[in-house]
């Protein structure tokens, strides 16, 4: 079963200028892309800083205005042109933000923090909620008589434990997981992504991490897809994404890991990103590309099937190692 699926999704965020402050562009984040999530699977969405990765993920929780396209939660088609068309959901998709430090209330105790979404999705009676609050503490690691404390009290660790027990709380179907260690110590990230396994086989959730780490994406992930300006360019299955990347940017991502062997350096991909006010004609990785042809300048590839991946370009390297070879 597709916990969640979306077709065609644009999120631009208008640019206002001149005297009256009408609309001179849009920064189009996220422009036109597919992306599916299925049942107790765990889905990565990787690519550089600024590419639209956290802006996806907020759009299909809907934090985010959706310019176009279409998102169908559990088989249902939601009008995206209606905030409210989420709210039947909001309790089975829960998001995990980057930053524990800004994710809390700190104003706010963490019984309050944690018993809030519980109310609002009546998910116990309001005697049961201390209760309640402590087990969920305690299933991410932490004693329940932290509840009476405020945030500005625990670790960074310990606040991305926090925010992970506010978002099982409403016992969800699937959690979007926004770079959840990206912001803790390297000794605290393991200890965080673990949890979240335990409790993805614990509660049978679906998960989406958006990251740029692809170490984690290749020990954790069952499918991937790569995100560059605001489009998907290359999804497939972990294995085959790793083992034999199709398009050229997810080879230079590739490329880019560092590795103990001395006798392999990491490369570096030259160039800049174009802007996402100024998308370029054609393909978006044109610029960058060791690999380019006219055809990619003119007209933007739409993705297809090659192999057992999806991919966008006219020339993916499956088909270059074939003509290497007949030549």
């Amino acid at each position: 079963m597709i916990m969640i699926e979306a077709k065609g999704l644009r999120t631009w965020f208008p640019i206002s200028g001149g005297v009256f402050g009408r609309t001179v562009g849009h920064v189009r984040a996220v422009d036109g892309i597919d992306v599916s999530v299925s049942e107790q699977e765990i889905v990565s969405i990787v690519g550089e800083s600024g590419c639209g990765k956290s802006t996806l993920g907020q759009s299909l929780v809907g934090l985010l205005p959706i310019t176009s396209g279409s998102v169908t939660l559990q088989g249902r088609t939601l009008d995206i042109s209606n905030a409210n068309s989420w709210r039947p959901f909001r309790k089975d998709f829960q998001i995990i933000f980057q930053d524990p430090f800004t994710s809390l209330n700190p104003r706010h105790t963490i019984f309050r923090i944690l018993s809030e979404p519980l109310r609002l999705h009546h998910i116990c009676p309001a005697r049961e909620l201390r209760g309640h609050c402590a087990e969920l503490l305690q299933k991410v690691g932490l004693p329940p008589d932290y509840l009476d404390r405020f945030p500005h009290e625990f670790s960074g660790g310990q606040r991305q434990r926090i925010a992970i027990a506010r978002s099982i709380g409403p016992r969800p179907r699937v959690i979007i997981c926004d770079e959840v260690v990206s912001a803790l110590d390297v000794s605290v990230q393991a200890q965080i992504i673990n949890l979240l396994l335990d409790l993805k086989r614990e509660m049978g959730l679906s998960l989406m991490f958006i990251t740029h780490d692809l170490s984690l994406v290749k020990a954790i992930s069952d499918r991937v897809y790569v995100m560059y300006l605001g489009k998907i360019v290359e999804e497939a299955k972990t294995r085959d994404l790793f083992s034999h990347p199709r398009h050229p940017y997810t080879e230079a991502l590739l490329q880019s890991i560092p590795t103990l062997d001395r006798a392999v350096r990491p490369r570096t991909l030259g160039g800049d990103v174009p802007s996402p006010v100024n998308v370029p004609i054609g393909c978006v990785f044109q610029g960058r590309c060791p690999y380019v042809q006219a055809i990619c300048r003119t007209v933007h590839a739409e993705i297809r099937e090659v192999g057992a991946s999806k991919v966008a370009c006219y020339f993916p390297l499956t088909y270059k190692t074939e003509e290497n070879k007949t030549s």
